[in-house]
């Protein structure tokens, strides 16, 4: 059996559950939350990943299982890539010299428990680089000037201002990454599974809260422009812009979506936030 095949075959067999319930998408799910839970918050708005090693065992139940799952991990997943997505998007600068490695095995342990997988967090010493000479500059004075090291831009702060509708806040405060907007906090699935969890929740309760929808938009930090931009959810009710006297409409259609900036007005169905846009330390 080739390699392709293989791949094919585990996608195959793992829509199954495994013994215990547990299927193998549920496991990677529960590896980027659990991950995502160790970002700590550094106050002012900063957050923290205090780990730049990570040991990842993925446990298979049998020979034959473990080798559908490596397929798996091996050709349809890339988690390292996507754990260091997960840290991004929550407005938490990735650790540059992170190492995520990931094994898969059919050797049980304790250390395990009652899950398939386990998560080794470490935080191995950094080697520090000396920084690369500056070049001087003499001047028509006959003096030595130093260039001044530039920083790369800090990411923004978003802050949301509820001004129509009830949520779980009055003013939210995010550093740029991505940010959901629904109603209510954690929507399950029809089996009771965690499907999403709203940053900006609005309450189930009221009239004007009933017209957000439960997974009604998000807000991303595209890093190469720079910008904030607000992308309604497929199916949810309207979504729109307020902005200077003129109205945005914000399409579920849109996979870019619409930037936003300081001042706007956003409304999800008739509950609307005010946009306010900090800049940087």
């Amino acid at each position: 059996m080739t390699k392709m095949d293989k791949l094919f075959e585990a996608v195959r067999r793992w829509t199954r559950p495994w013994p215990t319930g547990t299927e193998p998408i549920e496991i990677r799910r529960a590896v980027l939350d659990e991950v995502e839970s160790r970002i700590v918050s550094a106050g002012g708005g900063k957050r923290v990943f205090p780990f730049n090693r990570l040991r990842i065992r993925l446990l298979a139940p049998g020979s034959r299982e473990k080798d559908e799952l490596e397929a798996l991990v091996g050709d349809a997943w890339d988690l390292p890539a996507e754990i260091r997505e997960r840290i991004a998007e929550r407005g938490c600068p990735v650790p540059p010299d992170l190492d995520v490695n990931v094994e898969v095995t059919d050797e049980a342990s304790p250390a395990f428990g009652d899950r398939r997988y386990r998560i080794d967090f470490e935080r191995a010493e950094r080697t520090v680089k000396p920084a690369p000479a500056l070049p001087t500059l003499i001047s028509s004075a006959g003096t030595v000037a130093m260039p001044t090291p530039t920083l790369e831009g800090a990411r923004p702060t978003l802050e949301l201002t509820v001004l129509k509708g009830a949520a779980t806040r009055k003013v939210y405060s995010f550093p740029a990454g991505r940010v959901h907007v629904g109603r209510m906090e954690e929507i399950l699935d029809e089996e009771g599974r965690m499907r999403r969890r709203n940053d900006v929740a609005f309450q189930e309760e009221g009239e004007v809260n009933q017209t957000v929808s439960r997974e009604h938009a998000r807000i991303l930090y595209d890093e190469a422009s720079g910008e904030l931009r607000l992308r309604a959810e497929p199916g949810a009710s309207s979504t729109r812009i307020f902005r200077e006297g003129r109205t945005i409409d914000v399409s579920g259609r849109d996979a870019r979506g619409v930037k936003i900036q300081s001042g706007d007005e956003i409304y999800f169905g008739r509950a609307s936030v005010k946009v306010t846009i900090r800049p940087g330390d």
